[in-house]
């Protein structure tokens, strides 16, 4: 079996280690905006991971190799971007997404051109996930072709992890998780010695990019504008103090500090939520916002939320880049308490959704404009949250302290979580909240030239701390919560009077 991702040399390979073909002369079609942008950024740092997407899970049942092989080449047939190719043509991005499905495998061929398979021996779990993160780390090449693989890294015959990594430039969270359903179903059908039974899509990531051109062609467009001009004007992006000076070039390093919420608290926050007439979500960013309040000391300042972007017709089971963000202002007034906050997190998220048709890069290329050709961002930290419990296959969080998560029975598989790092670096803090039925957790990833893992933990344990105050009384005021505990504070002003020494 290959081992490696890469060839050694000459034309780039795919992970079946055929070549991969330039995309031939000709028209092309125009990218989306979002799309526009992650091409900009891929052209500063065509090596970096960071917009890399990865899913993985663990399999716990004995996978046929050449149904798995047709199943990945079908996968790719049903939703063509995944081959597409970019290039540049006449000094404007174009994408050559495949007029034809890819040739399939043929029938007990145990090959595809996305697929690779790795025996991977005695690994342990954690080296195991290390692996999985590994090949999401693997950069992918976007003018060639290459912006989707599959590696099953199979430790016995019944034991594996299956990983899926596309660029962000063809997909986001949602189509991660469409690829993994329509996979699994995929190979169930194909193991079977039939066909994938999949529901026939109506419509491709090409007819939305066509109606965001025919949006920004209509009159709303200057409406749409209008009202982001107002939100966002003299208004600067939320901040944590940094470890260490900004660097002239952004260079996408990061990484990531997870919290998991006890249980308790996780029911608090949806009582608490319930109460104020507001969604879960919707509480925890108005928290969040306190926490950075009182952290900058800011009383007026945005945040970017990762907005799906899948509304047009035909668009649920799409797999492309349908993701916008929508650029939330917070206000704090003085004395201001959770509630407030809350219901202020709560207006702005319906205000916003109400205008997210039109494309924060243009935004910010507007606003940059204004600004006299200004670089300042819109925002520094993003917040957003995944309601793990809808997704398909629905796969119970991955428990704090674990590697991998409690298993579930799936298309005749038994499947588990798979928690990789991944997207860090993007911004300075990008939390990530993840919701499931009875858990709460998040990923807090973060540029390491900006912080250390210290001060992520402490921010994280100061958001649980006002979590825990706001869910005790939403009228309290948010200046007035310690961010210490009772012990801490003793520790505190044991050492202000010299009780104790710093080394204890």
């Amino acid at each position: 079996m290959s081992t490696d991702l890469a060839p050694a040399g000459g034309q780039p390979a795919t992970p079946g280690g055929q070549p991969v073909v330039e995309p031939s002369p000709g028209a092309g079609h125009p990218l989306s905006v979002g799309q526009e942008a992650l091409w900009f950024l891929y052209q500063l740092a065509p090596e970096s991971p960071a917009y890399n997407i990865t899913l993985a899970v663990r399999v716990r049942t004995a996978l046929d190799d050449a149904a798995l092989a047709r199943a990945v080449d079908a996968l790719v047939a049903r939703h063509p971007v995944l081959g597409t190719a970019f290039a540049e043509r006449d000094g404007a991005p174009r994408q050559y997404v495949p007029a034809a499905p890819p040739a399939a495998s043929p029938a007990g061929a145990a090959a595809s051109r996305w697929l690779e398979i790795r025996d991977v021996p005695g690994r342990t779990d954690a080296a195991l996930l290390g692996l999985a993160r590994s090949v999401g780390e693997q950069p992918f090449r976007l003018g060639a072709g290459e912006v989707f693989r599959v590696v099953l890294l199979r430790r016995a015959a019944a034991d594996a992890a299956l990983v899926l990594v596309t660029h962000h430039i063809v997909s986001d969270a949602t189509s991660q998780w469409l690829l993994l359903r329509d996979l699994l179903a995929g190979y169930r059908g194909i193991a079977a010695g039939g066909a994938p039974d999949w529901a026939p899509l109506t419509a491709g990531y090409l007819d939305h990019v066509e109606a965001e051109r025919k949006l920004l062609d209509s009159p709303r467009r200057a409406r749409l504008e209008r009202y982001w001009r107002e939100r966002c004007t003299g208004v600067s992006a939320g901040v944590i103090p940094l470890d260490r000076p900004r660097p002239e070039r952004q260079t996408f390093d990061g990484a990531t500090h997870h919290l998991r919420l006890p249980d308790e608290l996780a029911g608090r926050v949806r009582s608490a939520a319930s109460a104020a007439g507001v969604t879960p979500f919707a509480f925890l960013l108005g928290v969040f916002q306190a926490t950075l309040y009182r952290y900058g000391g800011q009383d007026d300042f945005t945040l970017g939320c990762p907005v799906a972007t899948r509304y047009g017709a035909g668009l649920r089971d799409v797999v492309g880049y349908l993701v916008n963000t929508v650029v939330l202002r917070s206000s704090f007034a003085p004395g201001a308490t959770f509630a407030a906050a809350v219901a202020s997190a709560h207006r702005e998220l319906l205000s916003g959704l109400a205008h997210v048709g039109y494309p924060f890069p243009l935004l910010d290329r507007m606003l940059g404009a204004a600004r006299g050709g200004s670089r300042a961002p819109l925002f520094r930290i993003a917040f957003t949250m995944v309601a793990a419990d809808r997704l398909d296959p629905p796969l119970p969080l991955v428990p704090e302290g674990a590697v991998v998560g409690p298993e579930i029975e799936h298309s005749g598989l038994r499947l588990a979580a798979f928690d990789v790092p991944q997207l860090e670096g993007q911004f300075d803090l990008n939390v990530e909240l993840r919701q499931s039925e009875d858990s709460l957790a998040g990923a807090f990833r973060y540029n390491t030239d900006l912080f250390d893992d210290a001060t992520i933990e402490r921010l994280t344990g100061h958001y649980r701390r006002l979590l825990e105050a706001a869910t005790a009384d939403p009228t309290h005021r948010i200046d007035r919560v310690s961010l210490v505990d009772s012990a801490q504070l003793e520790l505190l002003l044991a050492l202000g009077t010299g009780g104790v020494s710093p080394g204890r």
